[in-house]
């Protein structure tokens, strides 16, 4: 039983019209992908996930999944599928959010990797960085997605991919120029699998 109607039942397209073409059926096969490489974790935490959480695309049940998006519309449950999970979207920036998951434990999705609201003053803006390093190095298997030509988003994957030192299982390029309402920076993206060099390799392609 859920404490909220699921978000995902009727999504926000009225917000950030912009963005709608992450409903496309092109762009949500990403979350398809990252489902897929998360599906033996224990716990999955997802920074992002604005019109479409990994939630709605799990198909393995863990026992916890949690999303944190600025925009995103809260939702508690604690049931997933029909099976116990404990699932909270919390609408903040994961800057402010404290993460209680057990090394070598959970799955990590970052698909866009638009992560903003980082500190003006450069030392906070470090520490803000080290967190959210730090919390790709612990997982268990780390799925990141970014728009080639976008650069925001290719600098951020690249500086976590060289801060969090995780091994590269599978890099997929992904063509969306056939979803409608997507920018020509947007089109060509590229999906990463890594892997924890703590937890060893656990994932089953």
């Amino acid at each position: 039983m859920t404490e909220t109607p699921c978000p995902w039942e009727t999504p926000d397209t009225r917000s950030y019209p912009d963005m709608n073409y992450l409903l496309t059926e092109g762009a949500m096969s990403r979350y398809v992908l990252a489902a897929h490489y998360v599906r033996d974790c224990q716990s999955v935490i997802e920074i992002g996930g604005f019109k479409t959480p990994i939630t709605r695309f799990l198909t393995r049940v863990p026992e916890q999944v949690l999303v944190v998006d600025p925009l995103i519309q809260p939702y508690t449950a604690t049931h997933l599928n029909g099976q116990p999970c404990q699932v909270e979207h919390r609408a903040a920036a994961f800057q402010s959010e404290s993460f209680h998951v057990r090394p070598g434990t959970y799955g990590m999705v970052l698909l866009g990797a638009s992560m903003k609201h980082f500190s003006d003053e450069p030392k906070q803006r470090r520490r803000e960085w080290d967190k959210l390093i730090g919390l790709l190095h612990n997982a268990r298997v780390a799925v990141l997605e970014f728009a080639l030509e976008w650069g925001l988003g290719r600098s951020n994957v690249e500086g976590l991919v060289d801060g969090a030192d995780m091994d590269l299982r599978v890099q997929l390029d992904i063509d969306l120029s056939r979803c409608p309402g997507v920018e020509t920076e947007h089109v060509h993206r590229r999906l990463l699998v890594l892997d924890s060099k703590v937890a060893g390799r656990t994932g089953h392609g």
